[in-house]
Parts: structure tokens; sequence; C-alpha cells
């Protein structure tokens, strides 16, 4: 946390919640140990005065989130970046890459502390899908009173934990949220400008994100509290064509059965579910067509998986290829469907 100019403050890192800039929590191990993960998580929280939390409190207040510009988040994103890399080097240590994939973990995570109004850890670093097989692990939080990225940074440094946790030598790609707020919070009227999460992970055998890049502007931003498309599935609607090609999104986007979708609807009423698995990557269902209408008769992914292809010309048929190994063919002369194997 930074300070105001009305006010000095003293950053105190194993306190009482209210009283804490910043937090740190970590793990090391693969998916096959992620119960005994969850245990020393919840220890290292213990020790540093901070609670892991799953809801949100229902006084909770939204409107203290403010959405700022691509532009404006790029830039702060890829100053922290460089921030982190600049120290790490400076300590002999390999920088770490930026993956907006595992961004899309920590974002809604920071939004949320916002909205809460107290900073906090979860364990969803650790359990969900897109981080992967990873062998190291790590999170921390900051906040700041000022709006400048770099504070959040500037404080980690200051604490031992922290601090071991940003010079990990096994951190090898990260993800980062940040969260900007009005300064003046709802329910507690604390002056939080800036909250930063990121998460550190490091992998063997080539098992990083394919995302993973030295700079933010490879990829898309993961944007705070809207239905704007981000991560794959933000690539793959830009890609083949945005709003001109599928209009806009009528929801944010959520977990499906082993993945993530979200639906867009163009001006005529018809809707495009993007859905997109750690195996499968992100591909397009046309639900107003005969191969979507009957794919989602079969209970979507549930069914016959997630897509691994858009939909594409096959003789007198339009096919679309799916995870379970199934093939649905529309003919384009007389409506039936056929389904290959």
């Amino acid at each position: 946390m930074g300070h105001s100019k009305s006010r000095r403050y003293v950053p105190r890192h194993a306190t009482a919640r209210r009283g804490m800039v910043s937090t740190v929590q970590g793990a090391f191990g693969s998916r096959s140990t992620r119960v005994a993960i969850a245990a020393s998580a919840l220890a290292t929280t213990a020790l540093t005065g901070m609670q892991l939390h799953s809801a949100t409190p229902a006084h909770a207040a939204t409107q203290d989130l403010v959405r700022v510009g691509d532009a404006q988040r790029q830039s702060d994103t890829q100053r922290l970046l460089d921030g982190i890399n600049a120290y790490r080097m400076s300590r002999g240590l390999n920088p770490v890459t930026y993956s907006a994939r595992l961004s899309e973990i920590e974002q809604p995570h920071s939004d949320a502390q916002i909205v809460a109004e107290n900073y906090y850890h979860t364990n969803d670093f650790l359990t969900d899908a897109r981080a992967g097989r990873y062998t190291h692990a790590n999170e921390v939080i900051a906040l700041s009173y000022q709006r400048d990225v770099m504070q959040l940074l500037a404080w980690w440094k200051t604490s031992p934990a922290h601090n071991a946790a940003i010079l990990n030598p096994n951190a090898q790609v990260i993800g980062i949220g940040l969260s900007y707020a009005d300064g003046r919070l709802s329910n507690t009227g604390q002056p939080w400008q800036i909250l930063g999460s990121v998460n550190l992970y490091g992998y063997r055998n080539g098992g990083a994100p394919a995302d993973a890049s030295p700079t933010v502007g490879g990829g898309v931003m993961p944007q705070s509290s809207s239905f704007t498309p981000y991560g794959a599935i933000g690539v793959t609607y830009a890609t083949n064509g945005g709003s001109g090609a599928f209009g806009r999104p009528v929801m944010a986007e959520s977990n499906a059965t082993g993945g993530r979708y979200q639906i867009f609807e163009d001006g005529s009423g018809r809707r495009f579910k993007f859905l997109w698995s750690e195996r499968t990557g992100a591909y397009i269902v046309k639900e107003f067509g005969g191969i979507g209408k009957f794919w989602s008769a079969a209970d979507y992914e549930r069914g016959y998986g997630f897509p691994v292809s858009n939909e594409y010309r096959y003789g007198n048929e339009m096919r679309q290829n799916f995870s379970k190994g199934y093939v649905i063919g529309w003919n384009i002369y007389d409506g039936s469907i056929r389904v290959y194997r």
C-alpha cells in the first residue's frame, strides 16, 4: 500500500488484516499433491495474518471498481512486469515471462478484493486448470493509496516473504491482475487506488502456457468487470472478425465443464458460443445453425465434447470436429445431420 500526502503509513506485513499492505501465499509441488499444498498455503496465510476467502460479502460494492482504458492497463501491466524483471536480473536471476492465460486467473480475484474491500488469498491460483502442470507457485498481493503500479513492487521488496516470492529462481511465468478503485471505498472509506495480484509459476519440460511472452502487448489484456473478451477466447474472437462477424458479448466469460465459454450475439440475433479448454484451445459453435443446434441438444460439451475445429466445408456438408472423437456433418442441400466417428 502506498501512502497519501495527508498521512504517513508504515508497512506492517505480519499483523491484522487492516494493517497489512501486501500478502503472500506460496506452494511447491504438482497436481498430485494439491491437498498438501492447500494446507501449507493456509499455514502461510495464518502466519501473515491473512485469511482464505471463497465468496464476496453481501454488502460488497461493485461501484468502487474503476474501469480504465486498454492503453493504461497494458502500460501499467508492462511497467510492473519490467520492474519485476529488472529487479530479478539485478540479483542474477532470469526474467519471467507474461501470460494472459495466467492473468485471467488473477484478474477476477483482484477485482473481488476491491469489491469486498478486503485483501485476501484463495486457492484459485493453485487449482485452476489454466495454470497447467506447474511445479512451483506463489501469489503476492499489494495495494496502494496512489495510482502508481510501481508502489506495489516497492512494498513487496520491503517484506522478506514477498521479496523471496518475487526473487524465487523457480519462477518462470507470471500472471498479473490489476484493479483500479475510486479512492474512497463505499463501506470503509479506505483510499484505495490500485490493487495488484500476481501469480508466479515454474514449469518443467516445456509445460509453460503457450502464450507466455516477454512483453504484455503480444496478448489480449484481461478486462475488469465487463463482458469484454480476453485471453484465448478474446484472441479467437479478434482474429476471426471480432464484432463485425460475431456481434458483441452478452455475458462474461464463464466456466464450462472442463473449460470456459462466452456467448456473443450479432445484430440479427444469431448467437455464437466460443469455447476453450486447455487441451483443445478456443473454437466457435454457431448455436443458431444445424450443427450448433444438434450439438447443444446433445448436452453441449458434456455430450460430444469441446469443438476442436470451426465449421468447414466437406463435399455437400458443413462439418465440425469435437474433442470426444465425433464429427458432426450438416448437409447444405437437405439439412440432414450425420455424426461420424
